[in-house]
Parts: C-alpha cells; structure tokens; sequence
C-alpha cells in the first residue's frame, strides 16, 4: 500500500481543483470536503444495497459488456478490460474509490498525510458487518468535525479512524487494496480531464 503516491496525486488534483477555483485557496476547505465524503459515502452505500432489506434485491450491480459489442475508449475508467469476458463496470468499486479521494483531500487538508505510514492501523476484517461499517466511517467524518473546532488534540485520531475504518470497509466490501488504487488512479485522470473541460 504506497499511501504517499496516493497522497501525491491527490495532491497534484487538489492543486488543479485551486487553480480553476482560485476563491478557494487560502480557506478553511475541510467543512465541504466532510461534506462531499458523506455523499459520496452515501452513493457508495447505495450501489453496495445490503442495507435495503424492504428489498429483495440487495445485490451490487456489476455490468458488462461482451468484446464483440465494446465501443468504449479503452481508457475509459469506468470499464476494466477483462479478456475472458469482455469489459465489467463496477458501480459499487467506483463510489469507494470517489470517497477515496475525497480522504486523501481530507488528509492533505488536515496536513497529516506526512504521517501517512501510521494511518492504517490493525484491520480485523470480518469481525464488522458491512453496514456497522459504513456507520462508523460516517461517525467518524462527524468526529473529525468537531475535533477540529472543539478539540484539536482529537483531530488525527479522528482521521485516522476515518482511513482505517474505510479501508477495512474496502475489504468487507470485497476488494483487494490493488484493485482499489486502480480505480483510484483512472478516476484522478477523469477528474484532472473534468477540470480541463470547465466541470
């Protein structure tokens, strides 16, 4: 896990966001970004679909699409090649990967991504349900808020329950931490192209 290639893109991302929106360099931007990582935890939550139990259909969408019928550039993110059988969109892999980045912006944010090494601490996957999981990274985003207009002697902890929990939820969620910074970097090169074309 190369958390500081991770925090470095980002990084580059987050410089590029500034320059395209120059009224927020030099602010306080962690009460939007707490924001944007409960949405996009939201979204995520939604494409997984275990929490609906009124529903018969609690299953994550995978799609794919046969070789023969691809027409997608094969630098679309959103489609991985798999050659036994064709191209596969992983909805659920794309929302973990969007919360992502928004942790690591987090992180930049807060300055603790010099202390990248220590963010991960000891995983018991298994031991949570998923949807315990979601919460708690949730409860986290709130902790760190407070922290840090309350108590910012808290303010690392709280972030680093925030990384922990969601890479443990990475996990619960199935996925292999390679397959998440795959995702993570085709979703930054989306986002840098969005900042070129005016998003």
């Amino acid at each position: 896990m190369n958390l500081t290639k991770l925090f470095d893109t980002q990084a580059a991302l987050d410089e590029h966001i500034m320059q395209e929106h120059s009224e927020l360099r030099g602010q306080n931007n962690l009460d939007w970004k707490l924001l944007a990582l409960q949405v996009e935890l939201g979204e995520c939550a939604n494409e997984w679909r275990g929490f609906k139990k009124w529903s018969k259909d609690q299953e994550p969408r995978i799609y794919k699409k046969e070789t023969h019928y691809v027409d997608v550039p094969t630098d679309n993110p959103n489609w991985i090649e798999r050659k036994d059988i064709g191209e596969v969109r992983n909805p659920l892999l794309e929302e973990y990967v969007d919360c992502l980045h928004f942790i690591l912006s987090i992180g930049l944010e807060l300055e603790l991504n010099d202390r990248s090494n220590s963010l991960i601490r000891e995983l018991h996957a298994g031991e949570t349900e998923i949807n315990e999981m979601f919460v708690e990274v949730l409860t986290h985003t709130c902790d760190l808020y407070w922290a840090d207009y309350h108590d910012p002697e808290n303010t690392e902890s709280s972030y680093k329950n925030i990384f922990s929990n969601f890479v443990q939820l990475g996990q619960l969620l199935g996925f292999t931490w390679e397959q998440v910074q795959e995702a993570y970097y085709a979703k930054n090169k989306v986002n840098h192209e969005r900042q070129n074309a005016g998003y």
